[in-house]
Formats: C-alpha cells, structure tokens, sequence
C-alpha cells in the first residue's frame, strides 16, 4: 500500500532519508550519464534523478510517459528544491501508446478547440490537472454542502432515480421500460419525495443526479447533472430566499477557503464575498419592462435566455440578482400560484451575473388539492394515465401536508461559476451532452 505522498515529502522525510513512491511519468529529459523524469502523483509532482548505474537504465530511458512506475531513493535537495536521486525504479504499468497534447502538459483543456478531443478520451484526460483540481474543488464543495445542512438538523434523504414522477413534460425525460407493460423515466427532480418526507423529519435534502432529454447545446446544460434539492416545512418564500442566500454563501465561502491549490492550479482568485446576502431582486415584469426599455423583443410569459440575463444583471451592477414571480407558464406544475396574481407563481430564481446564468430556484408548493388539479389542468398532466400516476402525489393534500416550499440548485453550475469555466461540462468527470454519444 502507498503510504508516502509527493505533497508530504517536504515535511514527512529528512534530507537523505530513504523513501518509496509511487506514481506516473510525466516527462522525461536525458543528459550526459543522468536521466531525469518528473514523478506525479494525486498531490503534486517531483524530479527523479536516475543514475546510469541502475541495472534497468536503458529501459528506463525508453519509458513513455504515463507509465505507473515504483520509486526507491533517496530524498535529496538541488537549487533549493527536492529532487529523488533513485536507486530503483520499477515499471509497473507501461504506457504503450502516447496522445497528443499528453494529459499532464501545461496547456488550456478548457480551450474549445480542444473540446472535441478531450471529451472523446475523457477518461485519459482525467489526469489532468486542471480537471483534476476543478473535480477536487467540486468534492469539497459537496462535502461542504452536506455539513451545511447537516448542522442545521437537516435529514439526508436518498431518492430513487427511476420514477413515474416528472416536473416537466414526458418529452424532456428518458423513458425506460420497467417491464412489458410499465414504463419508467429517468428523474427531472426529487421534489415529490422530498415533499412526503417532510411530513415526518419537516426539514430535509437530497444530492443526486438529475436527467433532462432537452435538446440544448448552451454552454450552461447537461443531460444529467448534479441536483440539490432542499425542502422545509412551514416555510413561505421569504424564508427560502433567506435560507438560500445564507447557505449558498456558507458552503461556497468554506470550499473557496479549503480549496488553495486547487485555485491556484486553475487561475482563479475569487472572493467569496460576491454571495454574501443579501442580494439584490427584481421581479419578472420589472425585468420585462427594463428588457423592453433595452430594445430587447421579449414576450411576457417566457424563460428568459442567456443574453436576457445578461442585459439585467448588467443593470444591477453585475452581481447577483433575484427574480420574483415567474410566470406559470414558465414553472412546473407543483409551484404555488400567487393569490394576488394567478398568472405568476411564488418563485424566485437567482441568476448569476456575465452570463452564467441562474444557479438555484426557490419556490412555495402547492397544498390545497383543487389548486394542483388545476395547474396539472394547465400543464397537461390531467389525463387519466397522467392521473394514476401521480395520485399519491396529489393525496398528500389530503393528509395533513403544511405550507412548505424547497431551494433546488445545479451542483455544476455554481461551480463553472466560481471557477469561471467556459461550459458546464468542464465540471462533470464524465459530462453527458445532447449530440454526443455517453463516454465511457
């Protein structure tokens, strides 16, 4: 078992100590009777000086990179910093093949021309450090996310991903035969359990993986992406927006904190304070009306795009901005009707100013049972079929099922944001996109 890290080697070992390591040629330059590789590993990386007495030289001067190899040495110090003069080096798993640019070069893998290339060999280009920090980055802000809401009394409830419950229409969802006479889908949203659990633990959260059948190519959409979704018994909008301000600023500020390599290895200098609450809000007919006033064309009951959100964050300073009572017709069928308005919902969106977009929706959900019948009414879930298969769902309002609301916040897209990556698969090990086929 490794038990020796690069990242240790500065304060685990003494000058001339002996040691063991483990890890992966990263390059290697020849030079009179010395050969010298760089050794990388998870941490960090570190030069091997290799003697022309070492019985394998030759073969070693042969190696291409990437091969796993076994280090025996010892610690040394030249110019300042630590070097392994080896005594042993052992190839454990040889690179036969090498691939262009090789993974760990200092090049831009966020770079679109690059794009194509590394998402068809995504499972080599893993190693590189870039990826490798953004995926590190992201751990941390997940495990910050968990202790967050954890410390708050909240419970950790797991959430089937095959489902017969959709947000959304039928067509946005990957349909899977359960058996010959049943189908299934691929989950939009854990909403629906979420709001029965509540009935028993009144605060509770979810972190799973989501799945939308759209046909987008933006650079904000996946088919499957990384969904956390709270959801709050007695709770009115007011208190969502609050609870979604303090802990995005929570656990955003902590992984920032935790995360000084991995910033640096991106480039990234980004302070936290930029979520601090409170943040500023505006409704959607105000934003209709300041979109109008920028001679924009924008049809009152509409998602707004991209570029809409530009033109009014760009109107609030550039910073994070709230948008107030979406339009029905733009939100899902369990979100609360305004009683001063019936066309709007009791929604938020927080969006993200220069183009990345919203980052999480607060919204209050429907309890009364005629109200439902009617915004399924709206959203063509009325059907018979469509009935019976949400007919647990719309018995909750018959058995005791108090005000309550939930936050529901795109893993991804919040970290593209903070790290400023220029699409939302530079954050997904693995990204599934329209247009291309699952790799691997």
């Amino acid at each position: 078992m490794k038990e020796l890290y690069i990242k240790e080697l500065d304060y685990t070992t003494p000058i001339n100590d002996y040691i063991e390591l483990f890890g992966w040629v990263k390059s290697k330059r020849k030079l009179k009777n010395k050969m010298f590789f760089d050794l990388a590993d998870s941490t960090g990386e570190v030069q091997i000086v290799v003697p022309k007495e070492i019985s394998n030289y030759d073969k070693l001067c042969k190696i291409l990179p990437e091969s796993a190899v076994k280090v025996k040495g010892k610690k040394i110090k030249r110019n300042g910093k630590i070097e392994i003069l080896a005594l042993e080096v052992k190839n454990l798993a040889n690179a036969t093949f090498t691939i262009t640019p090789s993974p760990r070069t200092n090049f831009n893998i966020f770079d679109n021309k690059y794009a194509n290339h590394v998402l068809d060999n995504r499972h080599l280009y893993l190693r590189n450090e870039k990826i490798s920090a953004v995926i590190s980055f992201k751990s941390k802000f997940i495990f910050e996310v968990h202790k967050y809401f954890q410390e708050k009394g909240f419970v950790f409830l797991e959430a089937p991903v095959l489902t017969k419950l959709l947000l959304y229409d039928d067509s946005t969802a990957f349909k899977l035969k359960w058996s010959e006479s049943e189908d299934v889908w691929l989950s939009q949203c854990c909403t629906f359990q979420l709001e029965s659990a509540i009935c028993s633990h009144e605060k509770v959260y979810n972190i799973t993986p989501s799945f939308r059948a759209e046909k987008s190519r933006s650079n904000r959409h996946l088919r499957e992406y990384t969904h956390l979704k709270v959801e709050i018994a007695w709770v009115n909008l007011d208190d969502l927006i609050k609870l979604a301000e303090d802990s995005l600023y929570s656990f955003s500020k902590n992984a920032i904190i935790n995360s000084n390599k991995e910033l640096e290895t991106l480039g990234i200098d980004f302070n936290p304070d930029v979520f601090k609450p409170p943040y500023q809000k505006t409704t959607y007919d105000e934003a209709v009306e300041i979109l109008h006033s920028k001679g924009k064309e924008f049809k009152w009951g509409k998602s707004l795009s991209t570029s809409d959100e530009i033109i009014l964050t760009k109107e609030f300073g550039d910073k994070l901005l709230w948008v107030e009572g979406v339009p029905c017709s733009a939100e899902g069928f369990p979100f609360k009707r305004n009683p001063d308005n019936l066309k709007i919902t009791r929604t938020c969106d927080l969006i993200s100013p220069n183009g990345f977009g919203e980052l999480l929706g607060t919204a209050e959900k429907i309890t009364d049972e005629k109200e439902l019948l009617i915004r399924m009414k709206e959203k063509g879930k009325a059907t018979p079929e469509q009935l019976k298969r949400y007919q647990w769902y719309v018995d909750l309002r018959k058995y005791g099922l108090p005000p309550h609301g939930g936050i529901g916040m795109g893993i991804e897209r919040v970290i593209r944001f903070i790290l400023k990556l220029p699409h939302v698969r530079d954050a997904m090990s693995f990204p599934r996109l329209y247009g291309r086929s699952p790799n691997p």
